[in-house]
């Protein structure tokens, strides 16, 4: 039996080499049973080879490639499944949109009949880059209809503004909070490290900034302003901008959300002292249009994740170190507006 194993062992193309030496030896006038010890095997397998080449000269001891298991999905099934990772899970009748390798294989067994085991799935999946991912939330208000009319009507005008000379400048508002952002840290096994901050404080530092790209210059800008222990309203988100205006000239295009401090008479008053001013709003719920959503994004998980201040004067010197250090520099800033859906106009 181990003579008879061994002829299995190697390669396609190995067995093959065996197979025509074999034969050659015999050609050459050794008897089959010297051969057959020589080469390890049993001699009803030299003389199968003998038969097999006698039988056809050419290919009879041709490498035969090994079928492999037979597959269990058809090739059209296969792209089935693949199919499925294009819809919700709810669609299919699981009561979230979680695709996991357990719900892929009981929709398998349910669609074909066939059974897999979760892990088998998960590999499979991962051989077509079908992998795990956190999914970016989307609210269920957002409107394609309207994105789509935007980006054909507003969208378009702006960019053609902007390209006749006029800068385009982004705004959005966020609050960074004294209770920290935490996030995970490395640590003994077993050891979970403690993060002390104040407990029960819900002050913060509110923040608005501003991003504004001239095709004129070619460069990007970040204005910003912190409020601490404060909110903004319309006045506040004037005045902001009414000292942005002071260093940015020419004509000026804004694009901001539909929040309530971008309406309002103080937005009205400044629009009337402003005639070089225009503003536009973004379609509603698109936040991946604002460039300025990424920095604080990268302000808040970036920078200042695991950040515990004692008070809110020390999160507002954090807060303005970083943002500080985001205006000179020019790649960061690029990024943000790389990251965004928005290109930037003639950049």
């Amino acid at each position: 039996m181990e003579t008879i194993r061994k002829t299995i062992r190697g390669s396609a193309a190995e067995r093959e080499r065996r197979r025509r030496l074999a034969v050659r030896r015999i050609g050459e006038g050794w008897p089959q049973t010297k051969v057959a010890a020589f080469l390890g095997v049993h001699p009803r397998t030299v003389r199968d080879w003998w038969a097999r080449q006698r039988a056809d000269a050419i290919h009879g001891l041709d490498a035969q490639p090994h079928p492999g298991r037979p597959r269990k999905l058809t090739a059209a099934q296969e792209a089935t499944v693949l199919s499925w990772f294009g819809q919700s899970a709810t669609t299919f009748g699981f009561p979230n949109e979680l695709w996991t390798a357990a719900r892929v294989a009981q929709l398998i067994q349910r669609e074909f009949g066939v059974h897999f085991h979760p892990h088998y799935i998960s590999t499979r999946l991962a051989q077509r880059r079908i992998t795990p991912q956190k999914p970016t939330k989307q609210p269920r208000e957002r409107d394609p209809a309207k994105i789509e009319r935007w980006l054909a009507n507003d969208w378009v005008e702006v960019k053609k503004k902007v390209l006749a000379g006029a800068q385009l400048v982004l705004i959005d508002e966020a609050g960074a909070l004294l209770a920290p952002l935490v996030r995970r840290t490395l640590a003994v096994r077993g050891q979970t490290p403690i993060l002390k901050h104040r407990a029960r404080q819900r002050d913060k530092v509110s923040l608005i900034a501003a991003l504004v790209w001239g095709t004129a210059r070619a460069e990007l800008g970040l204005h910003f302003r912190t409020y601490p222990k404060d909110y903004i309203n319309n006045v506040k988100v004037a005045d902001f901008l009414r000292a942005v205006l002071a260093q940015v000239p020419g004509p000026v295009v804004v694009l901001w959300d539909g929040g309530s401090m971008h309406k309002g008479e103080p937005i009205r008053q400044l629009l009337r002292e402003e005639p070089r001013l225009s503003v536009v709003p973004l379609p509603p719920y698109c936040p991946q249009f604002n460039p300025v959503e990424y920095l604080w994004s990268w302000l808040k998980y970036g920078q200042l994740p695991n950040f515990a201040p004692s008070d809110v004067g020390v999160l507002e010197e954090a807060v303005r170190g970083h943002l500080t250090a985001a205006q000179s520099n020019p790649q960061l800033m690029r990024g943000f507006w790389d990251h965004c859906e928005l290109p930037i106009p003639g950049g």
